[in-house]
């Protein structure tokens, strides 16, 4: 576990210098292997957002007070597919496809190999705000072993479901699906910036 974490890390400090913008990185590695950036850390109450203008993840404000989360922590790690982005015109939100990694807290600015093994489709505002659910490749760094979303505890997807409809009370966010690793598959190349 040490090791994978180590590794994780070195991506991150070779990946975060001035010079980059994390957003930029190609979201694909191999196929089936997404890159992602973790924002924040699982177990965080604290809502961050990767800044490309200083390549920092401050504390997201909303009306000029720093968000936090008043129902529970995060239950992964949260973060983005760099090189993509959910077009406003094509009814996405604007911004990266968003992503749930599932293995221990990692820090902010952690860019990592995943194994996206389902999605789940929300709409919030009217708008698609879609959640990839993934697995780190680094075997070290699993907490869990499935090959799709299905072959997760119903326990472990209630929760993410549970908390993604309730985190946010503002926001009001509402499930359309709950979908497999083909359909997370084909949303990163929906929203791919080509």
């Amino acid at each position: 576990m040490r090791n994978g974490l180590l590794a994780a890390m070195c991506l991150t400090f070779a990946c975060t210098s001035p010079m980059n913008n994390l957003e930029n990185l190609q979201p694909i590695v191999r196929e089936g292997v997404l890159r992602a950036v973790i924002e924040i850390p699982a177990g965080s109450v604290d809502k961050r957002q990767y800044d490309p203008a200083t390549n920092t993840f401050p504390i997201d404000l909303r009306n000029g007070v720093p968000r936090r989360i008043t129902f529970l922590p995060y239950p992964a790690n949260y973060g983005f597919i760099p090189g993509t982005k959910m077009d406003k015109d094509r009814g996405g939100d604007g911004d990266a496809v968003d992503i749930f990694v599932l293995c221990g807290a990692l820090p902010s600015g952690t860019v990592l190999e995943v194994e996206p093994i389902g999605i789940i489709e929300l709409l919030d505002a009217g708008e698609r705000d879609d959640k990839l659910i993934a697995l780190p490749i680094d075997p070290a760094l699993r907490t869990v072993d499935a090959d799709d979303i299905t072959e997760l505890p119903q326990a472990a997807q209630d929760i993410l479901v549970t908390w993604l409809l309730n985190y946010d009370p503002v926001d009001g966010a509402e499930l359309v699906a709950v979908k497999g690793k083909a359909a997370a598959l084909a949303t990163v190349d929906r929203w791919t910036v080509r």
